[in-house]
């Protein structure tokens, strides 16, 4: 019996153990031990674009500025179209003999012009400046995305360079202890020892500087993310070589149509001619078409405005304390009210003829508006086209480096397979050999960072042409 309870308590821990190692293998959480016993986060370029997404403060603002926008157009929506107002009004005396008495109101504007009114024009300019506010969401979204990518690569960099500086150490002491070797057999002098050494220390400071600047690039990495600054982290580091499949005059075909810059242009071009059509429309002669009527328990009255065809309304009734009725006394707002029973009809006639120069001002302050931003927009497609073109160009550059320096890693690594064989033969030192090798590391990182640099100059050509930077495209 006890040997039985005891072998089903190990089967069940046996169990257990297995378990734990499934979970450990096949969790969903992708996360090592760090030395420090802190796990490390696995990730991968797609995670670190959508993390600085999510956290950047420039989208947020933007994000905050495009739901302001989405209001100022609702409430434009709702001021142009039929969106009554209710109005409580009382009063009650607390020294006299004055009656109390409480008001209740309904009003409205309604544009019944479509184009021309202030009201439509308003809505229209909400509609613009929520483009705007859209357009400049996607580019602060771009603009993080470029920034994301060129942190992630620099940490890369910054990692192969470090990797890079601790063999060029481990080359240092071995060509130090080859050197104390001979200078014992008086095959060296003390200088060459001296050399050596000197050699050894600049490697070693070279680590300490590498091993600083990896930790502050993670540091400003993690900050992007959203990551406390000591996060360990580790990043994918294999990326397909991916060609560009657009020429140059596509890019900048769309470029022409796409750019934020020349979108957000046109949109402030719309506005700032509404602005100055609404200056000019306002030093016009306004006719208003007004009319009553008046009960014994509420008065109804209209305003029809022209040239901007606007019709304001308002419903009044007003209950006085000591009567059984309501009174219309108090709501008399103009001429043609009248003062019983019955309408009243009439027309008013508004003009400015002079202001001062105030309107002059005014016109010639947004003409000059616009003036700049008419040369602004005949100077932007020229800009567009250089600056597409020099993306294009340095797209091209590194695309080039990329491939010199995919033919020297085959280089290098042919060159280390065949002195492999000849150190097996006996035909060269250890030392050779480690030379060779730590040269095919060299030539295996500059092809690295070709790649990376590649990947950010078609990121960079992508921003500049309009296109939207799209990871699994790089």
């Amino acid at each position: 019996m006890t040997y039985r309870g005891l072998s089903k308590k190990r089967n069940s821990f046996i169990a257990l153990l297995v378990f734990i190692g499934y979970f450990l293998v096949f969790s969903p959480f992708d996360a090592n031990a760090s030395d420090t016993g802190e796990k490390e986060i696995s990730l991968t370029l797609s995670q670190v674009v959508e993390f600085a997404l999510a956290t950047d403060s420039q989208i947020l603002d933007a994000q905050d500025n495009y739901k302001i926008a989405q209001s100022n157009r609702r409430l434009a929506q709702k001021e142009k179209g039929f969106n009554p107002t209710v109005q409580v009004t009382g009063d009650v005396a607390l020294v006299g003999e004055a009656e109390s008495n409480a008001q209740v109101s309904i009003s409205d504007s309604i544009a019944l012009n479509e184009t021309s009114s202030d009201l439509a024009n308003q809505l229209e300019q909400a509609d613009l400046a929520l483009s705007q506010a859209q357009n400049a969401l996607k580019n602060a979204e771009e603009n993080t995305k470029l920034k994301a990518i060129t942190a992630y690569l620099e940490v890369l960099k910054a990692e192969w360079t470090a990797e890079m500086a601790q063999r060029t150490l481990e080359q240092a002491h071995t060509l130090q202890a080859d050197i104390e070797n001979q200078y014992q057999l008086g095959m060296a002098s003390s200088v060459d020892l001296l050399k050596a050494k000197q050699t050894g220390e600049r490697a070693r400071i070279n680590l300490e500087q590498s091993n600083q600047s990896l930790l502050f690039k993670k540091q400003q990495l993690n900050q992007m993310i959203g990551y406390p600054l000591d996060t360990p982290i580790t990043l994918e580091k294999d990326f397909p070589y991916q060609p560009l499949d657009e020429e140059l005059d596509q890019l900048t075909t769309h470029a022409q149509s796409d750019h934020t810059d020349l979108k957000d242009l046109l949109w402030q071009k719309e506005i700032e001619t509404i602005t100055l059509k609404q200056i000019e429309r306002n030093r016009q002669a306004k006719v208003h078409l007004i009319g009553s009527y008046v009960e014994e328990n509420y008065a109804v009255r209209f305003d029809l405005q022209s040239p901007d065809w606007v019709l304001d309304w308002k419903v009044t009734g007003q209950l006085s304390e000591g009567e059984d009725t309501f009174s219309t006394s108090a709501i008399n707002q103009d001429p043609f009210t009248p003062s019983a029973s019955g309408w009243g009809l009439g027309l008013e006639v508004t003009w400015i003829p002079f202001d001062g120069g105030i309107s002059r001002e005014r016109k010639l302050q947004q003409e000059i508006i616009l003036a700049q931003i008419e040369r602004k927009l005949q100077a932007l497609p020229d800009s567009i086209t250089l600056e597409v073109l020099d993306a294009y160009q340095l797209f091209i550059q590194s695309d080039q480096d990329t491939l010199t320096a995919q033919l020297e890693m085959q280089i290098a690594e042919e060159t280390y397979r065949l002195q492999s064989q000849q150190y097996q033969a006996g035909f060269i030192t250890d030392r050779t050999l480690k030379e060779s090798e730590l040269a095919l590391e060299n030539a295996k990182l500059n092809y690295q960072k070709a790649v990376y640099g590649f990947i950010l100059s078609k990121a960079q050509l992508f921003k500049v042409a309009g296109r939207e930077i799209v990871v699994e495209e790089l």
